[in-house]
Parts: structure tokens; C-alpha cells; sequence
């Protein structure tokens, strides 16, 4: 029979098994990557939330009870994760964006050489 979630978190926690947390990762991998996928929109983005979402898991082992359903808790991670990510990628972009805004009105126009004499 193969041991329970909790069990498997407490091995790693407990001894640092990597074949543990590597058992956990393999029953848990396709659950996250989905929920970060459908959250993301993104492949790629999708893939890093489903990696920050078991470090959060490792950093974390010691912490979670045998009350806590290892799939609940990392579905509440992924979803924390994606939304945190998709602000920062949203700041991201109107940085860009504003950052695009301020160089095009430093840049000279193509016609202030004919409309500098005009002005005085």
C-alpha cells in the first residue's frame, strides 16, 4: 500500500526524502499545472506557478497537519501564486507602458524643425 500524503510530507520533512517529496510531486503535478493553466492563460507561466506552488510546499512540510489535505492546500497555494503573478505581470506591463509613453514624448518630432520658427 502506498503511504498517504501526510506521511510522505512528514519523510521529507523529517529526513529530507527527495523520493518522498518526488512521490508527492508526481501525484500533485497535474492537479497544479491545470489550476495554474487555467488561471494563467499561459504555458509558461503556468509552468512557473506550478514550481513556486511545491517550493511553497518543501519550505512549508513541517508546517502542514495530518488534517490538512495536501491537494486542498496546494490548490490554495496555486491560486494565491497565479494571482500574485498576474498582478506582477500586470505592474510589469504599465511599467513597460508608461516607460514606452515617456521615451516617445522625449524623442523629437519629425517636423520641429518646421514648426520651430513659428513659435516666437
Amino acid at each position: 500500500m502506498d503511504p498517504d500524503d501526510h506521511a510522505l510530507l512528514q519523510a521529507y520533512a523529517r529526513e529530507g526524502s527527495q523520493a518522498a517529496f518526488a512521490t508527492l510531486v508526481q501525484r500533485h503535478v497535474a492537479l497544479v499545472f491545470s489550476a495554474a493553466r487555467r488561471q494563467m492563460g499561459s504555458h509558461d507561466l503556468a509552468q512557473e506557478v506550478t514550481q513556486l506552488a511545491f517550493i511553497a510546499l518543501a519550505r512549508h512540510a513541517r508546517r502542514l497537519t495530518p488534517r490538512t489535505p495536501v491537494a486542498a492546500w496546494l490548490y490554495l497555494v496555486t491560486r494565491r501564486t497565479a494571482l500574485n503573478l498576474l498582478r506582477q505581470e500586470a505592474r510589469r506591463r504599465a511599467r513597460e507602458q508608461a516607460a514606452v509613453e515617456i521615451a516617445a514624448m522625449k524623442s523629437p518630432s519629425s517636423n520641429w524643425p518646421s514648426i520651430e520658427p513659428w513659435l516666437d
